[in-house]
């Protein structure tokens, strides 16, 4: 029996050190299987700016990309999905200096077909399996303004490097897809100053290849609030989207001799929400395995579940545990043949992982690869567990979900009596989710004696539609009204200590930090804001295409009038209200952050600073949004801790 050594919270020893958090920047990502020869490939970032193309051998993985490349473009600023295979075998991809390249992944050979350009990029690319045409996605930066950049979908040949522009109108397109044989082909757009989640239309055309033409084009499903997304062709020609109906985003098919969309709702599947609309274009989170089984990614009240889904029976099951898997996103899975597939997920002991996984036989399940430290690195009853928590809002009729980790420690206990304190964690996007899956940063913070709870406040995915969409033209409000709620209901429920509640988070989540500290002035005895917004007014002015009409659609009710724009900014932007805040601010921000300019945290230091407050900025030169360089996260976990030492341990 091990006797824990009583110390105070947030004093406790741990061997999850920062080094731990910063080694697991690298990232995993994009896996592919070569139809032709079997061969598996995937992505993976070293988190200090390079992602290597890798192939999984007998001996482990191993890069095959050129040390002076990397994988990698700013379509729409966050990227578009950068890697795919020809039919011969090579691999296409776009090189973060512009370029789009071709590697032979049997000589590392690399040989560049577009040449670097200030004004063009290039992503999102599928192959014609028997002409040399690439689809792709094409951003012209001539007129390099949210409202002046145009996009393409284009068509390059991989012999001669020449490109033509082949569908175009449009001022966003996401996803072009050719199907099996190349006959035709799918993608989504959708115009200013609709949103992507709900506006979204998905067509299809026929393709001529000899020409390089795209011809009767016809939409299939979308606008009107349906949330059309993720089209993915079958092996037999069937088409699968996902789009929300009866509450949730749900899985609709299109047999290969065409007809009607073909709502796949068996019986328990339609609690579910199927299929991503994400602001990052790259999302396959399900995919056709054959014409009677598809594998796909499942969320239902903030949590996510692998299942494979049987057409003919009309069932489903789950293939993967939850310890195991618990959270799948992005670009996370990728068909090897009709009973297995790619899928890179993580647990909640689990980091992000390579998954072979089977879905007739569980025994012939494989882990191929990890990005870093799991639960099986740290001792027994070190790692905090989870605990899905929903509160009744205190200010509107409905409910707000949270994720609560308790600080656990194997050799260290507190007295009894004592509570801990708190940090409060509020996601990107607005339009994202927490997850349970093992996350080493909040695993820092427990280990040492700090209660963690991440928020997946009004607007988050996972919960349905009603829940999504309840943000629009509430943010800043609604979403800043649960954390508070959160923190005041475990304080209240003897959960944590009361005058010990930190507030953070990064982008939508720095924002929301602002928003807490200036209308619940004495809720958090400190913040840590990352890369968050202090002026609407600014961001809305100077954002990037992608969110240009993010923050209307978010901020002003339906129907506002043209002369209450301005008025509801302010109201929401902490520049405006900074003489409210009470309790010390820390800010952190990449200096070449392209989403949120580094300005809306020198703004807001600066106002605060000025009328007495206690505020501190870092800025981390050369970082963009996501915080993510291992340098970066050795710095900023440094600054936060020590931020939570002063402020909510008054050490």
């Amino acid at each position: 029996m091990v006797i824990k050594k009583v110390t105070p919270y947030g004093d406790w020893e741990s061997p999850i050190s920062i080094e731990s958090v910063a080694s697991g920047a690298r990232s995993l990502t994009a896996p592919r299987v070569c139809s032709k020869t079997g061969r598996v490939f995937f992505l993976e970032g070293d988190g200090a700016g390079r992602t290597a193309i890798m192939e999984m051998t007998t001996d482990g993985a191993v890069d095959i990309l050129p040390k002076e490349c990397s994988v990698g473009n700013i379509v729409y600023e966050y990227g578009v999905q950068a890697l795919q295979i020809l039919p011969d075998g090579r691999l296409i991809f776009s090189n973060q200096d512009n370029t789009v390249r071709i590697l032979d992944p049997s000589t590392s050979q690399v040989r560049t077909i577009i040449e670097d350009s200030s004004i063009l990029r290039y992503g999102s690319f599928t192959a014609h399996k028997t002409s040399p045409w690439v689809l792709a996605i094409q951003e012209d930066h001539t007129n390099n303004t949210p409202y002046g950049i145009e996009n393409y979908i284009a068509a390059i040949n991989v012999e001669t490097g020449s490109v033509k522009r082949v569908i175009s109108g449009a001022d966003f397109y996401y996803q072009p897809r050719f199907n099996d044989d190349g006959t035709r082909l799918v993608w989504l757009e959708w115009n200013h100053p609709e949103m992507l989640f709900d506006m979204a239309k998905l067509y299809s055309a026929d393709w001529d290849s000899e020409s390089a033409t795209v011809e009767r084009p016809t939409i299939i499903a979308g606008g009107n609030s349906e949330g059309v997304c993720e089209p993915h062709w079958g092996p037999d020609g069937a088409l699968y989207f996902s789009k929300e109906t009866g509450g949730h985003r749900q899985l609709f098919k299109i047999a290969p001799e065409g007809g009607k969309p073909v709502h796949i709702a068996f019986l328990g599947l339609t609690r579910f929400d199927l299929g991503e609309s994400s602001l990052f274009e790259s999302s396959r989170t399900y995919v056709p395995l054959s014409s009677r089984h598809l594998l796909a990614t499942a969320v239902s009240n903030g949590k996510c579940r692998l299942l494979c889904i049987d057409l003919e029976q009309e069932t489903w099951k789950q293939v993967a545990q939850d310890q195991d898997i618990s959270a799948l996103n992005a670009d996370c899975i990728s068909r090897i043949d009709e009973s297995s597939a790619l899928v890179v997920a993580k647990g909640p002991t689990t980091s992000n992982s390579l998954f072979k996984i089977d879905i007739h036989n569980p025994k012939k399940d494989k882990l191929l690869r990890t990005a870093g430290l799991s639960g099986s690195d740290f001792a027994d009853g070190l790692l905090s567990v989870p605990e899905h928590i929903t509160i009744p809002s205190r200010s509107e009729p409905r409910q707000t979900h949270g994720i609560l980790f308790m600080p656990r420690n194997n050799k260290y206990t507190a007295k009894e009596g004592e509570l801990p304190p708190l940090i409060v964690f509020s996601h990107g996007g607005p339009t994202g989710m927490a997850n349970n899956a093992l996350n080493l940063r909040a695993q820092y913070f427990t280990s040492r004696g700090y209660a963690f709870l991440t928020v997946n406040y009004a607007g988050s995915t996972g919960y349905g539609n009603a829940y999504r969409r309840y943000l629009y033209g509430r943010w800043g409000v609604s979403d800043t009204n649960d954390v508070a709620d959160f923190a005041a209901h475990l304080v209240e429920t003897g959960r944590v200590r009361l005058g010990a509640v930190g507030i953070t988070g990064g982008s939508a989540g720095g924002y929301n930090t602002l928003q807490a500290l200036t209308q619940y002035p004495t809720t958090f005895a400190g913040g840590v804001c990352a890369c968050g917004i202090s002026d609407l007014i600014q961001f809305d002015d100077h954002t990037h295409k992608l969110e240009s009409d993010y923050a209307a659609a978010l901020l002003l009710p339906e129907g506002t009038p043209e002369d209450d724009k301005v008025r509801i900014y302010k109201d929401r932007s902490a520049r405006y209200h900074a003489d409210k805040i009470q309790s010390p601010l820390l800010l952190v921000h990449g200096v070449a952050d392209p989403v949120v300019p580094v300005v809306q945290a020198r703004i807001i230091h600066d106002i605060v600073k000025k009328k007495g407050g206690d505020v501190k900025l870092v800025e981390i030169p050369d970082e963009g949004h996501m915080l993510s360089k291992p340098d970066t996260v050795r710095k900023y976990l440094a600054e936060e801790e020590a931020w939570w030492r002063k402020t909510l341990l008054k050490l």
